[in-house]
């Protein structure tokens, strides 16, 4: 577009002046998306997997063994925070492996059959994953629940990181 404009407005000399300023900023936007990528691919490698199968995830420093499970409907009696739709959770296991490891409820995600996101519903029930710091050989185990609008199919649920970049996809099957 800058291009466009610059051999609009002026002659060849600004012409030649462009087309050196773009094939210069074309090589150096190759070298930094080529060093992005690797970047991204050596720290972070997103997993799929089914219910029940443990991750080890690394964030920080730290790893993390992350085992989401249990895909299943919440009872209104077992509710602190009554659902506005459907309920449902899945159980949570996170086993800090090396260095400390931010627990947050907030990280999870799940994902309906039409590709959109549904935020957790932290604090709808009991023992729910919340915010915390895990020391090496320390677990956590709680409950991470979802209110669905009515209707909603969800694929999985997804661990992301404080920005919001998928580490680890599980797959509900049925």
């Amino acid at each position: 577009m800058i291009t466009r404009e610059l051999t609009t407005a002026t002659g060849g000399l600004l012409l030649a002046v462009a087309l050196t300023v773009t094939g210069c900023a074309t090589d150096t936007a190759q070298e930094v998306s080529a060093s992005s990528s690797a970047q991204t691919s050596s720290v972070q490698v997103v997993q799929t997997l089914p219910l029940g199968t443990a991750a080890d995830i690394t964030t920080a420093g730290s790893v993390a063994s992350y085992t989401v499970g249990d895909w299943r409907p919440v009872p209104p009696d077992a509710q602190i925070i009554p659902a506005k739709g459907a309920m449902y959770s899945v159980d949570v296991t996170v086993v800090a492996r090396t260095g400390t490891t931010t627990v947050n409820g907030f990280y999870f995600a799940a994902r309906t059959a039409d590709n959109a996101w549904v935020a957790p519903a932290v604090g709808a029930v009991r023992p729910g994953i919340t915010y915390g710091q895990l020391e090496q050989g320390q677990t956590v185990r709680g409950i991470v629940a979802f209110d669905l609008a009515p209707g909603t199919g969800v694929i999985g649920v997804a661990l992301r990181d404080p920005e919001g970049k998928q580490l680890a996809f599980w797959a509900i099957s049925g």
